[in-house]
């Protein structure tokens, strides 16, 4: 299952193609389509067309038909018998769906990496926050969006379960599509980097329980924010 980070730059494919495999230049590809739904370039319920994006980037359509059906089964794009490729549309039933499964996943992740954490994968944990404190002291949220997504991907993957690292991903993938949305507002990110301050306290002091326990009301709160904000939640613009 892959994971992109909207931090990593822009795919940029090798301008002789031939010298890729169809395989590789699919997944170069599907890079490039998941990034700009990432950044908001393309945005949910938009219409792919083949022709479009193989313009874009450079290559056959063949490659781009088949990015088409992986980024489907990321939970990225649907795709339409006779209607074609669309960003995949989630409205606010489905978002909260979506966002209890993934919370249970990393209260479930948190617990269990905090047994397992090495002193250096704590102290990355902790530059990561302190990364964070500056980002929102700058309101950088693009910025911020991308180190808080580090964040909890290395709490996930300090879990050491890949079975659940493959779920978690799938669902952060489908996330991508409106979980900005809990952090647009002023001061949202101070708030929300002092409930990380709170799990990783507990992280360090050893105390599992204490860490699911901290990241249990930081899922509450994002959940919380989410349905105050049903009345303007628009997932065409997050």
């Amino acid at each position: 299952m892959r994971w992109f980070l909207i931090g990593e730059m822009s795919v940029a494919l090798p301008k002789n193609n031939e010298s890729q495999s169809p395989r590789s230049r699919a997944v170069d590809v599907e890079r490039a389509v998941a990034q700009w739904i990432f950044k908001g370039e393309l945005t949910a319920g938009q219409k792919l067309t083949e022709q479009e994006v193989a313009l874009r980037l450079g290559v056959s359509r063949g490659p781009v038909r088949e990015a088409f059906r992986a980024l489907e089964d990321l939970g990225l794009v649907q795709i339409e018998q006779n209607r074609g490729a669309f960003v995949r549309k989630i409205d606010l039933d489905e978002a909260i769906e979506i966002h209890d499964v993934y919370s249970a996943l990393e209260e479930l992740a948190t617990r269990t990496a905090a047994r397992r954490l090495s002193a250096k994968q704590i102290a990355q944990l902790q530059s990561l926050v302190e990364s964070m404190d500056a980002a929102a002291e700058a309101e950088d949220l693009d910025r911020y969006y991308f180190l808080n997504l580090s964040f909890h991907q290395c709490l996930v993957e300090g879990s050491g379960n890949r079975r659940l690292l493959s779920n978690y991903n799938r669902l952060l993938n489908e996330l991508h599509l409106f979980r900005r949305f809990g952090l647009m507002q002023r001061g949202e990110m101070q708030l929300s980097n002092r409930e990380h301050h709170q799990i990783l306290d507990k992280i360090a002091a050893g105390d599992p329980e204490g860490a699911a326990e901290a990241m249990r009301r930081h899922t509450s709160e994002r959940r919380r924010k989410m349905l105050l904000g049903s009345e303007k939640f628009d997932p065409k613009s997050h």
